[in-house]
């Protein structure tokens, strides 16, 4: 019988790490605007469309998982488990939201989960410094610009992101918990193939599922798969062995930027003044609270990872 065979050590210079995370950044911004072009070609078939992007995902990055022995563990499954559940409703408020926002909207909103994480982390017993609680001041008072339009009502999209942020938080808190245990590329495929099976029955029980449905956004629905998914989380856990986690923190929230950049270019989309005022405010908030971070190291990452996961 053929052994495991163990991953090789592997470490880059931290510029060389800071370079890929760029990268992931932009993958992930360029990730939103396939999101909505694929609310436009399937409708409103959230569960539809991650079921079919996460599964071929999970099936891109298993055959660099399938020899490793740390990642046929049970702690390696438990912590891919635990992660999908968070993924799973990150990822399916996220998609809902897309049919009505813009890609630009959508990634500046998503991208506080950079400073729900400090707020989750008090209730972990983590001290946070006071450039932290600066930045998510700052965070509010944008995502007020951004999101309040003629009425002081928050519409129910807005809302969906909100709750997606607070999800994706909650993912960063359970991976870093998971990847102390167990082996972060395996869990990274469990998560994917658990939250895009679980998507997959969802969507069966409630959205017209159909061959035609998944043909017509077969283009959006490879490109996520295959540069927000596969590549982008296998960059991010590549980068981090070597990058410090103030510089993943600051350059990964650019994919927000990068967001309003594509959609721009793609999709004729921009902001109007009050907008890209609240867009710069909560640009500036994740940037302040993000550099400075706890008193206390957290070994998460800022984004779901094997290191997300837009």
């Amino acid at each position: 019988m053929t052994q495991p065979v163990a991953p090789l050590p592997l470490r880059l210079s931290v510029a060389s790490a800071d370079g890929l995370l760029l990268l992931c950044a932009v993958l992930w911004g360029i990730g939103f605007v396939a999101q909505r072009i694929a609310t436009q070609q399937m409708g409103d078939t959230p569960f539809t469309f991650n079921a079919a992007r996460f599964l071929i995902g999970a099936v891109i990055l298993l055959p660099f998982v399938i020899r490793r022995g740390e990642a046929r563990t049970l702690t390696t499954l438990v912590g891919g488990v635990a992660a999908s559940i968070a993924l799973l409703t990150a990822a399916s408020l996220q998609q809902k939201a897309m049919a009505t926002v813009t890609a630009g909207t959508a990634g500046f909103i998503t991208g506080t989960y950079v400073l729900w994480v400090p707020l989750l982390g008090l209730l972990l017993g983590q001290r946070v410094l006071a450039r932290v609680w600066v930045g998510v001041a700052l965070t509010i008072v944008g995502l007020w610009f951004l999101v309040i339009r003629d009425t002081v009502e928050v519409q129910s999209d807005d809302l969906y992101l909100m709750g997606c942020a607070l999800a994706w938080a909650c993912h960063v808190h359970v991976i870093g918990w998971a990847v102390r245990r167990g082996d972060p590329l395996g869990i990274a495929v469990v998560q994917f193939a658990v939250t895009g099976v679980l998507s997959a029955v969802i969507a069966l029980s409630i959205e017209p599922v159909s061959v035609d449905l998944l043909c017509a956004g077969w283009g959006s629905i490879l490109f996520s798969a295959l540069f927000a998914i596969a590549i982008a989380f296998t960059l991010q856990a590549l980068a981090q062995t070597s990058a410090p986690p103030s510089h993943a923190a600051v350059i990964l929230s650019l994919e927000a930027l990068f967001a309003e950049i594509s959609g721009s270019l793609w999709m004729n989309e921009s902001f109007d003044p009050r907008k890209w005022f609240g867009a710069l405010l909560m640009l500036g908030g994740a940037l302040v609270a993000t550099v400075t971070g706890f008193r206390r190291p957290l070994r998460e990452s800022v984004r779901p990872q094997p290191p997300a996961a837009d």
